[in-house]
């Protein structure tokens, strides 16, 4: 069987987003030397996003990588965040379809060979989910395992996974529409989702970090969650819409009982606190709803600026 481009065997690209993963490089080189030796039914391209390191990431992986690692370094002129560096390996990817994996290998070899297998069996999204996670269980997993069951029973895409995606594998048809998408503010593993085409899911445990910490942190979540709602739902606004009623009501019901304390003797006293507390509630509704609204005409106003999403500093090929 001939693949596009004249290639007896499909060419599947390795994204390997990366900040600051000096101690890492040796370890992702190994790990798709790895993966070429095992699965010798596909060609492999290696490419590695610097996402703005300032340890050196991209020297360590000139010095180290030779010819047959077949190696790819796109380098961005600052750090823009994990979605615009996975957003230009798709654009610089040359493969028939890409996996993105982590720098700091928490994927397992075998989980590579259940991405290959679906993809071939003619899936063009493949999703990577954590059966389960390297680090503890604490709040920060159960905030995220609660973002993603809210966000699919709330937004445009309903095959977003409940469990929260970790890595996934998109076809070439996938990344040309990804590439074609111009949002700024982005989760582009959402943007995967709502693409539709076949979509299909794969589990494995995910490896301890052999180096370092993670680089995704709690600012860096909550643009992320935002992104996420701004871009495919409108149900922040019909919450606030619920609140809005919620106070509504709760107000009336105040005026009637103020009107009728004002025919009583000796009104309790209680209601004046209970008044001042309806009257900063609401105007903490307000103030919070302003905040949403603002939210969206922000990105909205990012787009019209029509900034480039990343800037690419060079790109070298090694191989």
């Amino acid at each position: 069987m001939i693949e596009a481009g004249g290639r007896e065997r499909p060419l599947l690209t390795l994204v390997f987003p990366a900040y600051d993963e000096i101690d890492n490089v040796p370890g992702m080189l190994a790990f798709v030397r790895e993966i070429r030796d095992a699965f010798p039914e596909c060609d492999f391209e290696m490419l590695v996003v610097d996402d703005g390191s300032a340890d050196g990431t991209a020297a360590e992986l000139n010095r180290l990588a030779t010819a047959e690692d077949r190696l790819r370094i796109v380098r961005l002129s600052r750090n823009f965040g994990s979605h615009a560096a996975i957003s230009a390996g798709y654009a610089f990817a040359r493969g028939d379809a890409a996996l993105t994996l982590s720098a700091d290998r928490q994927e397992p070899l075998s989980a590579v060979g259940e991405f290959i297998r679906e993809w071939r069996d003619g899936a063009d999204i493949v999703w990577g989910l954590r059966s389960i996670r390297a680090a503890k269980k604490g709040m920060y997993d159960r905030f995220a395992t609660g973002f993603s069951r809210v966000y699919q029973a709330t937004s445009d895409v309903p095959t977003y996974p409940q469990e929260g995606p970790s890595q996934i594998l998109v076809s070439r048809a996938v990344m040309d529409v990804l590439n074609a998408m111009p949002e700024l503010n982005r989760n582009v593993l959402a943007m995967a989702a709502w693409t539709g085409f076949d979509q299909r899911r794969i589990y494995f445990e995910q490896l301890p970090r052999p180096h370092g910490v993670s680089k995704w942190t709690s600012r860096k979540k909550r643009k992320l969650v935002i992104d996420s709602f701004v871009e495919f739902s409108h149900a922040p606004l019909q919450w606030l819409a619920g609140l809005g009623v919620v106070f509504g009501g709760l107000g009336a019901v105040l005026v009637i009982v103020s009107i009728v304390q004002a025919f009583t003797p000796a009104a309790p006293s209680a209601f004046v606190p209970l008044l001042a507390g309806l009257v900063l509630g609401t105007g903490g509704v307000v103030l919070g709803a302003l905040s949403v609204l603002g939210e969206y005409v922000w990105r909205t106003g990012d787009d019209a600026r029509r900034r480039p999403l990343y800037i690419v500093r060079d790109v070298r090929d090694l191989g």
